[in-house]
Formats: structure tokens, C-alpha cells, sequence
């Protein structure tokens, strides 16, 4: 049995939300690489490491953040 067919149309991963998976995947690899504190909520916020991510994303040196109090987020 197939299922009705409004199932199939609630259940389809729309273009947005890929997108979004997709951003939050080279968010985590950024953060790995660059030793950032990764944390879901600081998606697409210019504050938080995100900012930080955005602007290497747009061609800028990324700032290493090895040494930096971890406390802070």
C-alpha cells in the first residue's frame, strides 16, 4: 500500500531545508578545522562563529582560533 498521496507531498525534503543541512555540514567541518565551538543555533547569525565562517566563505583569511578561551561562544 502506497499511502495517500498528501503523505508523499508532506514527507519530500524541500530545496530550503536541504540547503540548510547542507550549510550546517560545512559549518561543522569549518569549526573542526579551525577549532571553533560548533553549535547548531549559531546558524546563519553574524555574532557567533557563523560570522566567522561567512567571511571565509566570501574569500577572507579565517582568524585561528586554537588558542582563544574555549568558556566563550
Amino acid at each position: 500500500m502506497a499511502g495517500p498521496a498528501w503523505l508523499k507531498k508532506y514527507l519530500r525534503m524541500k530545496p530550503e531545508v536541504a540547503q540548510i543541512f547542507e550549510d550546517l555540514e560545512k559549518y561543522k567541518e569549518f569549526c573542526v578545522t579551525y577549532g571553533y565551538i560548533y553549535d547548531e543555533r549559531h546558524l546563519y547569525n553574524d555574532k557567533t562563529p557563523w560570522g566567522e565562517f561567512d567571511r571565509v566563505q566570501r574569500g577572507k583569511w579565517p582568524r585561528m582560533n586554537w588558542y582563544a578561551k574555549k568558556e566563550r561562544t
